[in-house]
């Protein structure tokens, strides 16, 4: 019996060819069927993300199986077999063990110690289980690897701290209103980093979105993007007083809002606080604004240190979830060899 992994990820390939890969949830259980039934296997879960697509198999034996397999792949999604031959790591115990518990750690994602993975990892042993495609070693590899994630992210700071702009936004906003889906969005301009920060905004399930932009025809597609509505930029100060977040991403060569423009609004919003996020290079909000009570104002540099400072963080604890990825895979391993395919 042995445990083997045959996948890629975003360190092995690129998107173009992890999209050609990856396992569309409808059609999971075709695909664990067809790996069991075509291979002679007696268990199989398949883990694909937008980041990685992993077959992970019990083999009766080493040998074909890594060569079978990427023919499965090759096969099912009707791809070249040559468009393969850069992307595919292939992983024998005990590193296939130790690859999923770091995976389940997230130790091996993208973005180090992100949580989703543990969810998804937990999602693909269920749909195998539902489907009949889990037995008794991978029941016991999976829930070990599992609890060696929660156990790594309960341990350490491997999952603390937002890394990205984006992130760091967040986190800033629900410092200040908890609850962000009642919140209203304003967002001026259209730059890269402002439609990133808005995506993870949405995300916490904000639905008023305001887009301003000197120009119609970038605005209506960001607005559309991300179900908001365009508002006039010549309107501006009507538009903050409605927002409760305000992302700014203007190639502008002045103030857009002023101290004593806040000032204004936030007494026609008899205080009701203001968050604003200046991503724009050079600054387009006057950095006296923050000055003012109940208001919130970060620029990029700002953004940029707190997502820096998090990585640190989270690089640091590196080692010791490394130490309990290695204390339960050999954990794992031993009641293997010592009690056959339990």
């Amino acid at each position: 019996m042995e445990i083997a992994v045959l996948g890629l990820n975003h360190r092995s390939a690129p998107v173009e060819l992890r999209e050609r890969v990856a396992f569309q949830e409808e059609k999971l259980p075709a695909a664990l069927a067809a790996v069991r039934r075509e291979l002679d296997l007696p268990e199989c879960v398949i883990l694909s993300t937008c980041n990685r697509v992993e077959l992970y198999t019990v083999l009766p034996e080493r040998d074909g199986h890594e060569s079978k397999l990427k023919s499965f792949l090759t096969q099912f999604h009707r791809l070249e077999p040559e468009s393969l031959n850069k992307g595919l790591y292939w992983h024998l115990q005990p590193d296939s063990v130790r690859h999923l518990f770091r995976v389940a750690a997230g130790l091996d994602s993208m973005v180090v110690g992100e949580s989703e993975i543990l969810g998804q990892v937990r999602d693909a042993y269920a749909s195998a289980v539902n489907h009949g495609s889990v037995g008794s070693v991978f029941h016991r590899l999976f829930q070990t690897a599992l609890r060696a994630g929660k156990e790594a992210r309960s341990r350490t700071r491997i999952g603390q701290g937002a890394v990205s702009i984006g992130s760091v936004g967040v986190e800033l906003a629900r410092r200040i209103f908890r609850d962000l889906s009642s919140k209203t969005i304003l967002v001026l301009g259209a730059g890269q980093i402002a439609k990133s920060t808005l995506t993870c905004l949405k995300a916490q399930g904000i639905q008023k979105i305001l887009v301003a932009n000197r120009t119609l025809e970038t605005a209506v597609p960001l607005a559309e993007s991300v179900g908001g509505r365009v508002v006039p930029f010549a309107d501006l100060e009507a538009s903050v007083t409605q927002a409760d977040i305000v992302i700014c991403s203007t190639s502008a060569d002045r103030w857009l809002l002023t101290r004593a423009q806040i000032q204004a609004i936030m007494s026609a919003r008899r205080q009701r606080p203001l968050f604003l996020i200046d991503i724009s290079v050079p600054r387009n909000l006057d950095p006296r604004i923050g000055q003012l009570e109940n208001v919130y104002l970060y620029d990029i540099d700002d953004l940029e240190g707190i997502a820096s400072s998090n990585l640190q963080m989270r690089l640091s604890e590196i080692e010791a979830c490394s130490e309990i990825v290695e204390r339960e895979m050999n954990g794992f391993l031993a009641k293997i060899n010592g009690h056959g395919s339990a």
